[in-house]
């Protein structure tokens, strides 16, 4: 009878440490499937965003090569302001175009708004002497931004080198301010949706010096998070998952399994007392 019960005893102990094993790797494994899950649908939506930052960088790149162009081939004349605004009615996205000759902006439309920045040289400040060069150094458009805008607000600056005779005559420019940009996105003003937050830096130099969102609202070196990089304006897109239940969810999956285990080990050892 002792050797019987003895068995019984080692059974129930051999149950309950493969229950455990058996329970703490379906936990993990359904933890894992999770997390995969999640990581999955925050890349999805890092490249999303992505995707429609490279659709606002094109459009305005079609917008500001279009002006280069007639100024190159003296085509402009005095049409600036008709030929801006059908541009602008055919990019909802786009605040504003401006011509920038000899680093002084000549012309902007549309003016209303806009009248402060006529007359802006841009050598006074080294910060856009610095961007506007990128731009002339690589042949294509280049944004600076986010920055504070002369008019007011905060905003992009994207800008495409104008030659003539392969000399830098100037830039045309266009404007996207923060509101308008934060939209084409389909993110609130603070940077988030119902399932993620968003940061979208610049670099300079390769050292990030500004957001466009508040940086105190959450950590993105943590947590789940994707990230990806943009080089026309150096912008660096992160994106992290509000809320992650695979972690919680996996240590209620594991904590279920020791309590399953424990109490069909605690019911064998009752039917021993029985016996």
């Amino acid at each position: 009878m002792n050797a019987a019960i003895k068995y019984s005893k080692f059974t129930s102990w051999l149950v309950f440490v493969l229950m455990i094993l058996v329970t703490q790797i379906l936990a993990w494994k359904w933890y894992e499937k999770e997390a995969s899950i999640e990581r999955q649908l925050v890349e999805k939506e890092v490249t999303h965003i992505g995707n429609l930052i490279e659709t606002t960088i094109q459009n305005s790149s079609s917008i500001t090569s279009v002006m280069a162009s007639m100024v190159e081939h003296d085509l402009l004349n005095n049409h600036f302001d008709l030929i801006a605004q059908k541009l602008l009615r055919q990019n909802k996205n786009i605040d504003a175009i401006q011509l920038v000759q000899d680093m002084v902006i000549t012309h902007t439309y549309p003016l209303e708004g806009n009248e402060q920045v006529i007359g802006f040289n841009l050598k006074t400040y080294p910060e856009h002497i610095r961007e506007a060069m990128l731009s002339s150094s690589s042949n294509q458009l280049h944004f600076e931004g986010p920055l504070k805008l002369k008019q007011g607000g905060i905003g992009f600056v994207g800008r495409y080198p104008i030659l003539q005779q392969d000399t830098l005559w100037g830039f045309a420019a266009v404007i996207i301010r923060k509101e308008n940009f934060v939209k084409a996105l389909g993110l609130s003003e603070s940077g988030t949706s119902e399932l993620f937050y968003y940061q979208i830096s610049k670099q300079q130099e390769g050292e990030r010096y500004t957001t466009l969102f508040a940086e105190d609202r959450t950590s993105f070196s943590s947590g789940v998070h994707a990230e990806m990089y943009n080089a026309v304006g150096d912008w660096i897109i992160q994106v992290k998952l509000k809320k992650s239940r695979a972690v919680k969810m996996g240590w209620t999956f594991s904590l279920m399994g020791f309590l399953i285990s424990f109490i069909v080990f605690y019911s064998m050892l009752l039917n021993l007392k029985r016996i």
